[in-house]
């Protein structure tokens, strides 16, 4: 079980109550341009939602970032362990908290979590190179980039793939 804590949030596994406030998130980020470059879609029937997150909850994979202030999840941190000492890292807030910080101060708490608890040696992780608020947040995080890759995740109407460049980071305990 995962507890961690600052100033503004708890990032924690998920409960099965928190099934809404993700629901939420993934809806308003599938509007948006940049849900296209990356896995899914999310789903469109809430009770989808209900199962994912019984999946989430069942392992440390998937975190809850959850706002004191109004004990609202805003976030979700997925930090899966690709081989030892090694994580992928990922996140995805909810585009009205964006521009505050948020995503900032949990993704940097927990990645002082995988690199003091769990002894990671080194976390990847990627994006769109198009996604400027991604890019610019595993910068300032200390990721550095690795290499450019045209990949796809997801089709389009005709069912053609929707390549795009993606970007590959790395971080490392000695970062």
């Amino acid at each position: 079980m995962i507890n961690l804590e600052t100033e503004r949030f708890f990032i924690r596994n998920f409960s099965i109550n928190d099934w809404e406030d993700l629901a939420e998130l993934a809806m308003k980020y599938e509007e948006t341009e940049l849900a296209k470059y990356d896995e899914g879609p999310w789903p469109n029937d809430l009770e989808e939602y209900k199962g994912m997150v019984e999946d989430f909850a069942k392992g440390d994979d998937f975190l809850a970032v959850i706002l004191k202030e109004n004990m609202k999840l805003i976030g979700l941190i997925f930090k899966g362990k690709k081989e030892e000492n090694t994580f992928e890292f990922g996140f995805n807030f909810h585009s009205d908290y964006h521009g505050k910080g948020f995503a900032t101060e949990s993704c940097k708490v927990t990645l002082d979590y995988l690199f003091d608890a769990l002894d990671a040696k080194l976390v990847t992780a990627g994006t769109a190179k198009v996604n400027e608020p991604s890019n610019n947040l595993l910068k300032r995080l200390g990721f550095k980039f690795v290499k450019e890759k045209k990949i796809s995740f997801r089709k389009d109407e005709e069912g053609k793939p929707i390549e795009f460049v993606g970007v590959d980071y790395i971080l490392s305990r000695t970062d």
